[in-house]
């Protein structure tokens, strides 16, 4: 759950949908995160099970699609329609940010006295960075950020709020952790607007990423890396993908958002993975590989390869194809 206290009146009034009420909730979930009190969001079709799952749960509000109220009982949750339930929950997360709703990640400013901090390295607000931590030159690193101990950030990484890693890490030079992934809506005008991201990054311990990596941050729940992954170099990892304890992931790689590397499954250079995703554990992915459906563990999925053939020219002082 993303925790934010909000009150039924003030997300009416950001979504512009007037009524009366004073229900409160702790905060905004996922429909997969089965918890009490939280603000619910429903981007597709409303099945039997969704609403089964949602009435189970007490003291919730789900932004829904028009109509979806006369569908069937909702137990105690309180349904507000709406046109776009997308574009609904992205002013809501607006609205969170803005106020500075959302609990903090790191309450206070705390700085190991084994730690080395480069002085050339910015580390704002509170963050907390544990003892042999290293954060070298040019690092940007906060608010709101946990390193761990032992861990090393090298020179030009860059750590956006609500970044959290754990012990024995390695981050390598110039990546960028937690920034807001590619999510947009149209406003009321049709224009393109920003979905924030407020999930931020969980990164576990013994992890390896290495340099010139983008990590998106999750949009409500958290992007996650867990223990002993590792990742290499000039690799692109969407919102909300979670990387399995001892996946390799190795360079040059794209995972859109909401993809799942299972653990110790291997994705090899230059290979893409649709988002929603699922690699399983074990599996291989091949150089050049495009997943665009699951892969069952200790599966192996194989790119074509390409036709090699002699040139048909003799012309060495060509430069390139000269058909085109």
């Amino acid at each position: 759950m993303l925790r934010a206290a909000l009150h039924e009146q003030e997300i009416r009034r950001v979504i512009g949908l007037p009524g009366e009420g004073d229900r409160a909730v702790e905060g905004v979930a996922t429909l997969d995160a089965a918890e009490d009190r939280c603000l619910h969001f429903i981007n597709k079709k409303v099945t039997s099970a969704i609403r089964e799952s949602l009435a189970s749960r007490r003291g919730c509000v789900v932004i829904a699609p028009q109509g979806s109220a006369a569908q069937g009982d909702w137990g105690d949750c309180l349904v507000l329609e709406g046109a776009d339930p997308r574009a609904a929950i992205a002013k809501v997360l607006g609205f969170i940010r803005a106020e500075q709703r959302q609990q903090p990640l790191v309450a206070e400013r705390r700085i190991a006295p084994g730690a080395v901090v480069s002085p050339l390295a910015v580390v704002g607000g509170a963050v907390e960075i544990g003892d042999g931590a290293v954060v070298e030159p040019f690092c940007v690193v906060g608010p709101d950020v946990r390193v761990g101990r032992g861990s090393v950030l090298h020179s030009g990484v860059r750590l956006f709020p609500r970044v959290a890693i754990g012990d024995e890490t390695v981050v390598g030079a110039n990546t960028v952790v937690g920034h807001d992934g590619y999510g947009f809506v149209r406003d009321e005008d049709g224009n393109k607007v920003r979905i924030p991201h407020l999930g931020g990054v969980v990164i576990g311990s013994h992890v390896e990423i290495g340099a010139l990596t983008a990590v998106q941050g999750g949009t409500i729940m958290p992007t996650v890396i867990e223990d002993y992954a590792k990742v290499g170099d000039y690799n692109f990892v969407g919102h909300n993908v979670r990387i399995g304890r001892g996946a390799s992931v190795t360079g040059g790689v794209v995972i859109a958002g909401h993809a799942v590397v299972e653990a110790e499954a291997w994705v090899g250079i230059n290979s893409s993975i649709r988002d929603g995703r699922r690699v399983g554990s074990h599996a291989l992915v091949g150089m050049d590989s495009s997943v665009q459906q699951d892969l069952p563990e200790s599966t192996v999925s194989r790119a074509l390869r390409p036709e090699v053939r002699a040139r048909p020219d003799d012309d060495h002082n060509a430069i390139g194809f000269k058909e085109r």
